[in-house]
Parts: structure tokens; sequence; C-alpha cells
């Protein structure tokens, strides 16, 4: 019996203490059901803003390029090698109007003015000697007849160098055109590899297209997170400029075989005209040979006539006129040796070296205008009309950070590229300090209207549903939400237009710390931390709380990003809340 008793005890403490840890799990459930139910049950804690007017800047997004108005290049008339083009004449390199750049060796050219100064004074001193020659004797008739005996060894003299020359040039032009079809084979091969690259750039816009498509297809459902939206689309602008640059290097690289091809021709012209003028030049010669013959035959003959010693006289003084044009045009081409800047501005292209053989024509460098430039951008026709000279603008420059830059539309032009359907607008930039570059890529914003709209809203107090419809979630003066249709118009990058559903004076909720739901009291809690100049992320945390936007925990709607030369709008201070 005492052996029962000992045995029961332990079972009854074991029992009882079950009793008692049963009762106690029950009173625990009852008191977390009750306050789940008073946080259910109990006001949402929100940031509120107040629907009021507010000024919204709706602007046309462009991309644009800095350009110089002005870009010369220095190209010799004549072919021979280049003695003179300093080491410091490069890109970059500021030159002054009249500054010597280059020289053509003149060598060649400093004989043809010492041969012509030589031929006008040999013909001034056959006019003089003639002249003052009155009654030719035999010692005169004889002395002209060497005389004339000499001009048709030196002709002949002439027309033998004459002849070697046109060889010698026939040879070289020919290896021009050697040279420039070699050109033409490498600009072909150029054009093939940029061609492939721009079907590669093409294939990535393609993709980043369909993923863009399939990202906001997401997004639009709530199954994404804006990021990866915004990911999409910026992966998408990088594909759509890969596109544009590879299109950029296929017309580069289809110029560059337009220019050799342009060279192969000149140098094929240049071939025949070296023949065409070579031929020339020894039937000249040879034509001068006889005329120096036919003068001595008629120094042989009886000179005493007054008529043959005034058509004498006539031919000599035409013989001074022409030994003078040969002159001037051999002073003329030695100058041509001389290449001097026509402007004020900096080197932007060298393109050869001393040392280097260039033919006329070919460009050895560019010199571009600086003091002030042009910021070029392309707009579709579509905003004819509304961009305008005069439209105010405001640019950024990727080679400046931090820099923002206003201005005014002063050139546009009145015909549209049939290719792309865009007109070019200019926007003249001052350049005294030097900061901007030709080439340096701008992104142009074109603001076309700045109005004031009565009810405007945060861009974080507008839901979309998953019908596409608009709501707000209005606070009434009794602290109570209330889920609206909207109808919203203009936005910019913070507000947007309410153009129905809300009046001016209305408290909206534009961020939640729980699930707001219709008709639920709220309470106002702190503002959420957010950077300088941007209103407060839907769905960012407050004051280390976690926070939500909007109803049935959908994700807030993100304003679309926008691509190339698009329609949008920006934000500006105005008499708003």
């Amino acid at each position: 019996m005492k052996k029962a008793i000992l045995m029961g005890v332990p079972i009854l403490v074991l029992l009882a203490l079950v009793g008692w840890r049963y009762t106690q799990k029950v009173q625990t459930g009852k008191q977390l059901a009750s306050r789940s139910s008073g946080l259910k049950n109990g006001p949402a804690n929100v940031v509120l803003a107040v629907a009021g007017p507010h000024r919204v800047v709706k602007s046309i997004e462009a991309v644009g390029s800095v350009e110089s108005p002005f870009a010369v290049e220095l190209s010799p008339k004549l072919t021979g090698k280049i003695v003179y083009l300093p080491d410091e004449v490069r890109e970059g390199y500021p030159v002054k109007t009249g500054q010597l750049l280059a020289q053509i060796d003149p060598t060649e050219t400093i004989g043809q003015v010492l041969q012509a100064k030589s031929q006008l004074a040999q013909a001034q001193s056959n006019l003089v000697s003639a002249k003052y020659i009155q009654d030719p004797t035999n010692a005169n008739v004889a002395s002209q007849i060497e005389q004339a005996t000499a001009t048709v060894n030196s002709n002949q003299a002439d027309y033998d160098q004459v002849f070697q020359n046109y060889q010698d040039e026939v040879h070289q032009a020919h290896s021009v055109v050697v040279d420039a079809q070699a050109k033409v084979a490498a600009a072909k091969a150029a054009t093939y590899n940029a061609e492939a690259g721009y079907e590669s750039a093409r294939a990535n816009l393609d993709n980043a297209q369909s993923k863009l498509n399939r990202e906001d297809t997401l997004y639009r459902q709530g199954y994404v997170a804006a990021q990866d939206r915004d990911d999409a689309v910026a992966a998408e602008k990088v594909a759509a400029a890969n596109l544009k640059v590879a299109d950029g290097l296929v017309r580069s690289a289809k110029q560059a075989e337009v220019s050799v091809e342009q060279q192969e021709k000149e140098a094929e012209y240049n071939e025949s005209i070296v023949s065409k003028t070579g031929k020339t030049n020894i039937r000249a010669a040879f034509e001068k040979v006889k005329l120096a013959q036919a003068a001595l035959k008629y120094a042989r003959s009886n000179t005493n006539q007054k008529p043959a010693y005034a058509a004498q006289l006539r031919a000599l003084q035409a013989a001074v006129d022409a030994a003078q044009g040969n002159l001037n045009q051999a002073q003329a081409r030695l100058a041509d040796c001389n290449l001097v800047s026509t402007i004020d501005g900096t080197v932007s292209k060298r393109l050869a070296d001393r040392g280097s053989v260039v033919n006329a024509g070919n460009s050895i460098l560019e010199v571009q205008y600086m003091n002030w430039l042009y910021v070029n951008s392309a707009v579709p026709v579509e905003y004819t009309g509304i961009v305008v000279k005069g439209t105010p603008v405001t640019m950024t420059f990727d080679a400046i950070p931090g820099l923002k830059m206003s201005g005014t539309v002063t050139e546009l032009s009145n015909v549209a590229d049939p290719q792309n359907r865009q007109f070019t607008a200019k926007i003249r930039i001052d350049n005294a300090a030097g900061r901007f570059r030709p080439g340096m890529y701008a992104a142009v914003k074109f603001q076309v209207s700045n109005d004031e709209y009565p009810v405007v809203v945060p861009r974080e107090a507008v839901r979309t549903t998953n019908d596409g419809l608009k709501t707000v979630t209005s606070v009434d003066s009794t602290n109570v939400a209330h889920i609206v249709d909207v109808t919203t118009g203009e936005q910019d990058t913070s507000h947007v237009v309410i153009k129905d559903g809300l009046n001016a004076g209305d408290r909206v909720v534009i961020l939640s710390y729980t699930t707001v739901r219709d008709k639920q009291k709220i309470v106002e809690g702190g503002k959420p931390k957010a950077s300088k100049g941007t209103s407060p992320a839907a769905g960012s945390p407050a004051d280390g709380q976690g926070a939500t936007q909007g109803n049935d925990g959908e994700p807030p709607q993100g304003g679309s990003k926008r691509h190339g030369a698009s329609h949008g709008s920006e934000a500006v201070a105005g008499t708003g809340n």
C-alpha cells in the first residue's frame, strides 16, 4: 500500500504539470489572437501629401554632338615630298591665320622659277638688241644666225628634257594608281568588318528589346521589381547606342571606301592628265624647236627689209610676254608649296608626316575653329513647329560630369533627312575656356512647355491596378482612407496631374507602413528618408520601419524611362506643394 502511494505521487505531479502547461498555452494563444486582431483592425501608419497646384515642364530629349562651325582641310596643289611639318603641329595644336604649317619640296619648282627668269631675261635681251639694231650688217646677220642657232640648240635640249620628264612623271603617276588600288581593297575589307559589327549590334538590340518587353509585362503584373525593369531599359539603351556606334562605323568605313575609290579615280585621272600634259609639253617643245629652226632660217635670210624687221620685233615682244607668263606661273607654283592656315583654330587631324610623298589635293592637316562651337542634335519631324529657333535648351555632357548648360536653338534645318526623318537643330556654345571638343556627346533637352496645373500629386500616390485603372488613396478629415479612381494627365519625373477624382487640398497617401484598406483609419507617420531633390520612393523604409506602398501589397508603379529622341518632362520649382 505504501509502495503504491510512493509510485502514484510522481504521476500526480506529472499530470498537474501537464495540465498547467496546457492552460498556459491556451491563454497565450488567446493573447496572440487578440493582439493580431487589434493590429488588423487598428489604424495604418502612413505618410501623406496634399494635392495642389504645381508646375510641370514638358521636354523633348535627344542626343547631340559637339561640332566646329569651320573645318578647313589643308592640301597641296602640287604632288611632292613634305620637307617641312613641325612635330608639334598635331591634334590640339593652336594655329593662327596665315601661319606656315607645312611645305612641299620646292626644289623642282625653284628650278622652274629660275629657268623662267632666265628665259624672260633672254627674251628681254633679244628684244632690246633687236630694237637697237637699225641697219643690220653682215655682222649683225651673222650674230642673229648664231643666236638663232643657240636657240635651236637650247630648244632641242629643252625638248629632250621634257621627253625625259614625261617618262618619269608617267611612271610616278602609275605608281600612285597602283597604291590607290591597294587602298581600295583594304577599305572594302574594313567596310565588310564594320557591316558585320553592325549586324551583331542589331541582334543585341533586338534581344534587349525582347527582354525589355518581357520585363515590362512582368513588372505590370507585379512579378518583378522596378529595378529589374529599369535594368532592362538601360540594357536596351546600351544596345541601341551600340547599334548607333556600329552604324557610324559602317558609315565611316563606307565613307573611307568612297574616299579611297575617289583617290583611285583621281590617281587614274592624274595619270591620264600627266600623260596628256606630257605629250602636250613634248609637242610644245617640238614646236619650239621648229620655231627656233624657222627663226634660224629667217635669220639666214635677208633681214634688211623693214616689214620683216617689224615682224621680228613683234615676235620678240610676244616671246617676252610669254616668258613673263611662264615666270608668273612658276612663282605661283612656288607659293603653292607653302601650306598656311586660313583660319584661327586648332589642328584636329594630321594625315601625313615630314618625308611623306603626297599627291595634289590629298589632305595633310585639318584645322577646326574652336572659339565657339555648335551642339548638333537630330529632332524627329513630328516636333516640327514645336522645336523652333529660340526654343530653350539644357545640355549635359558625358565628358564633363556635373556640367549643365542652358541655351537656345540658334539654327534649325528646314529640310528633314529622308533616311531617318529627322531635322537638325544647332545650339551655339561658347568655348573660350576650351572645355569642349568636337565629337563630344551631349544629352539635349528641348523645353517645349512649362505649365502650372491646379491638382498635382507626387507620382508615389498613384497606383495602377491589374485592369489598368489609376487609383489614389485619399484621406478625409476624420483620417479615414478611401481608394478612389482618378484620371491622370501630364506628368514629369516626380509629379502627376490629376484631371478627375481629386480636388486641390485633398490629402493622399504616398507611403504606407502597412497595407491600407478602403475605409481604414490611418495615422500620419514620419516622412521617409530621401535623397536631395527627390520624393520618397514607394516601398522604401522610413524611421527604421518596413514600409509598403498602396493596398494589397501591390508594388508601386514607376515612371517609364525614355531613350533616343523621346517625349519627356522635367520638374522645376513651382507653386505647388
